[in-house]
């Protein structure tokens, strides 16, 4: 245990883009779009500080980790995640592209970010990082359902 550069990199890389939404907020928000429920906005907010904090003390998990397939697929979750936040600033920043789908990943903003952060436990085979990214992926994904729904149901 102790401070991991790489790790902190990866958490700052992930969360640095919902940054955006303070400079950024989007246009056309639904009424009424509200979390799906309290139990999953703190799940979500305690998989998300998990994420962080374990990633930056995780210096054991990273320094043993090798460069390869999972490394790969993280960065180009990363990528195609950075992706669909540049198409939610140029296509005008409306609110249903946070949620819309990507091929077959419906709210891939949503599902990326917690498949990379899932991606980094199990390269780094860190299981309380593995704990905060089940706790993410229930609130999170349940979340940005619901906001979806409410899109679709406008």
């Amino acid at each position: 245990m102790g401070f991991s550069l790489l790790g902190t990199l990866m958490a700052f890389i992930l969360l640095a883009p919902s940054l955006l939404m303070i400079k950024f907020p989007p246009g056309n928000v639904p009424s009424g779009v509200r979390d799906a429920g309290p139990i999953y906005t703190l799940l979500e907010r305690a998989g998300q500080l998990g994420c962080i904090g374990i990633l930056a003390i995780s210096q054991d998990s990273f320094q043993q980790a090798e460069f390869g397939v999972i490394a790969v697929f993280i960065i180009l979750f990363i990528a195609i995640y950075y992706g669909l936040w540049i198409r939610y600033i140029v296509k005008g920043r409306q609110f249903k592209l946070l949620w819309d789908p990507l091929g077959f990943i419906p709210i891939p903003m949503a599902v990326l970010p917690v498949c990379a952060f899932g991606l980094a436990a199990i390269w780094g085979k860190s299981i309380w990082l593995s704990i905060a990214v089940v706790c993410l992926a229930i609130g999170h994904l349940a979340n940005s359902w619901y906001s979806y729904q409410c899109t679709r149901n406008k």
